[in-house]
């Protein structure tokens, strides 16, 4: 015996019709009988189509849905009222036509409302089907996202939940806000595997996904940012910002993949920014100087030693005479007048320490507080490999040093750095100096290794040069955070003249203390800058930079506004004279009094490195790597030797090391200095 309760078989609709309609008239009949007020048919129909709003009340129900009840309960009380009227049936006299009438109308229009049933019914459902399929929709992505993290990362990410997908406004991309299990995986974690699921997710090339932590969630929550569009390969010009800003907002430079700003602080913060030529560092730098030009509380002072091509575009309107004075405060094109620039920048630093404690007090900080009449000095450099090698002597050691005393002991004081180099590896870029940079970016560059010189964990996020398909490209760290992409705005000449001109009417002056304790340099850099800034001007000719290192007495050659250490060309840095209408001969006489010895910069640059490895013999193939020599291991060892550093063989922590000893690069590089021949010529080297 079934145990299955039988389901009550339902009537077709023309079945209702015909059941509501008798059981409307033997209601109509029984207020006939009874002699049943009118109001109260019309009572009825009030009452029962409240009742139908507030039923529907809440409900994925439409309007027309609510509708539809109201004229059925007003029909059905028009009907009562009618008929229990003195207009309405009487059972005294026969019927006539228009009481038929009426009776043939109450079964039409029950019959009507019985087939409008199904229809309201399925009115009803739809609005709930589609917002069902929203819910899929959202749902379904939600649940592709989780899989292909679980199956990316494996058994840590069982149990990890992707709470929401959300576009981003500009349609470009999309957030992906995950839910990390208890006991399972880390953000750290999870970000190892993000190149893996941008391949999953057959990402467009150029595009990557980035991870953030959100403010305020707790530690297992994470925002994924997946790119959909390869923004950052769009040409995006700079806004030209039309009211003044402050330094203490922060400088934008561009924008992300998600269309939000790039923006990083610079009145605490030292800049590094590290690309290869034609990665847009300069235009980078061009629009931090349209940025910075129009902050009310800051100054910009340009070095530039190829030349000062990054501010020519700059001061071009003052030298013709349509401003009074340049947007950019101070320039230097040459290595002595940046040693002027950073000489003053250091006595302005440490007269601030002392010269305004009381500005401190009285707003009640330990910051130096900034303003129009005490503006912040930003001092940006651009490929300045000649002042960051680290190796470097006379008067670009010296350079090398001031810019190191800057970043150390000038950041309270309001006198701040953004240095530009083409790579960020030690020969270049001081180790000290990378480390106490607060914010970095990186742009396209040739190897991966150079990337991690800027953000440490950009092996753990597999950051790759080939990422950046676009000029102007990279990323920004800041403070040690994970690096994220960007996009820096592109300036044009155009751009920067008008701007310029507008700066050079608006910018605030150097506070009167600061300027008195630069001194003259100071005072009178304006007629020093006309004079290399100008068609006929004199720094790209040679000149002959004497050490200041009494140590050493050799002299170095600069061209093109001090390039002491340009590496472009390998053959150039061997060479160790300067040129003449002869053959170079590469051995060096010492006189009394008269040196004329110049030191190897490989020979130098390979001494530093081996000195920082601490040990005892350093490879030579990783000597050719980081010095970027395009050089086979048997050449340059042949030319280590002729310097007097042979390659031997030793095992160090159980590994064969051939190089040259760390001891005889030092010697070497001793004997030189002090005037020791250099038994070596083009023929030997080859």
């Amino acid at each position: 015996m079934s145990n299955k309760r039988s389901q009550p078989s339902r009537l077709p609709p023309w079945g209702v019709g015909i059941q509501s309609t008798l059981g409307v008239a033997a209601v109509t009949a029984a207020g006939v009988t009874f002699d049943v007020s009118p109001l109260l048919g019309a009572g009825a129909a009030v009452v029962g189509g409240l009742c139908s709003v507030l039923a529907n009340a809440g409900s994925w129900g439409p309007p027309a849905a609510v509708g539809i009840q109201l004229g059925r309960w007003s029909a059905l009380g028009g009907w009562f009222t009618w008929a229990w009227s003195d207009f309405g049936w009487d059972w005294s006299t026969p019927a006539d036509q228009t009481e038929w009438l009426s009776l043939a109308a109450l079964g039409a229009g029950c019959m009507v409302g019985a087939h409008a049933g199904p229809w309201l019914k399925r009115l009803k459902q739809q609005p709930s089907q589609e917002r069902g399929l929203v819910l899929m929709s959202a749902s379904r992505e939600c649940q592709e996202w989780q899989d292909r993290i679980i199956t990316r990362g494996g058994a840590p990410f069982r149990g990890t939940v992707v709470a929401e997908v959300t576009s981003w406004p500009n349609d470009n991309g999309k957030d992906v806000r995950v839910v990390l299990p208890v006991g399972g995986a880390t953000a750290d974690n999870l970000r190892t595997h993000l190149a893996g699921l941008a391949n999953d997710c057959n990402l467009p090339h150029g595009c990557t996904i980035e991870l953030i932590e959100p403010v305020g969630e707790g530690q297992r929550t994470v925002t994924l940012r997946v790119p959909t569009v390869n923004q950052i390969a769009e040409n995006i010009p700079h806004p030209l910002f039309d009211e003044q800003r402050s330094v203490m907002e922060g400088i934008p430079f561009g924008v992300h993949p998600n269309g939000d700003t790039a923006q990083a602080p610079i009145r605490e913060e030292s800049w590094l920014v590290v690309g290869k030529r034609g990665s847009g560092k300069t235009t980078l730098l061009h629009g931090m100087t349209a940025t910075l030009g129009i902050c009310s509380d800051a100054v910009v002072w340009h070095i530039d030693l190829n030349g000062g091509g990054m501010t020519q575009p700059w001061v071009e309107p003052w030298l013709q005479g349509r401003v009074d004075r340049p947007p950019v405060d101070w320039a230097a094109p040459t290595v002595d007048e940046a040693i002027l620039m950073l000489q003053a920048a250091v006595r302005i630093a440490k007269h601030r320490k002392t010269a305004y404690r009381s500005r401190k007090k009285a707003h009640n900080t330990n910051l130096l507080p900034v303003g129009d009449d005490l503006p912040e000095v930003v001092i940006m450099l651009d490929e300045g490999a000649e002042a960051l090698e680290e190796a470097g002597k006379g008067k670009v050691g010296q350079l090398a040093d001031l810019l190191a005393e800057i970043q150390r002991i000038a950041r309270n004081e309001a006198v701040n750095l953004v240095l530009s180099a083409l790579r960020a590896t030690g020969d270049i870029v001081p180790a000290g100096m990378v480390a106490q940079t607060g914010v970095g970016v990186c742009m396209k560059v040739k190897e991966q290794k150079e990337i991690a010189r800027v953000f440490e964990d950009a092996w753990e996020l597999k950051l790759k040069p080939e990422h950046l398909t676009a000029k102007g490209a990279g990323w920004l760290g800041v403070d040690g955070g994970h690096p994220a992409r960007t996009q820096a705005w592109n300036i044009l000449p155009d751009d920067m003249e008008q701007v310029g001109m507008r700066i050079s009417r608006a910018r605030p002056e150097l506070d009167e203390a600061s300027a008195r304790i630069a001194g003259d340099a100071y005072t009178t850099r304006y007629e020093r800058m006309r004079q290399l800034f100008a068609d006929d001007g004199d720094n790209a000719h040679p000149a002959v930079l004497d050490e200041v290192d009494s140590t050493s007495t050799h002299s170095v050659t600069a061209t093109g506004g001090g390039a002491a250490a340009s590496w472009a060309d390998p053959a150039d840095i061997m060479s160790t004279a300067p040129a003449s209408d002869g053959p170079a001969s590469l051995t060096a006489t010492t006189a009394p009094n008269e040196p004329t010895t110049r030191v190897p910069q490989v020979l130098a640059w390979a001494t530093r490195l081996a000195e920082d490895t601490g040990q005892p013999r350093v490879s030579t193939t990783w000597l050719i790597d980081e010095l970027g020599l395009d050089l086979t291991p048997r050449r340059f060892g042949m030319l280590l030797a002729a310097w007097g550093a042979p390659v031997g063989k030793q095992r160090i922590n159980g590994t064969d090391i051939r190089g040259p000893a760390t001891r005889d690069l030092k010697a070497a590089l001793a004997r030189i200095e002090s005037g020791g021949p250099v038994d070596v010529t083009p023929t030997d080297a080859e």
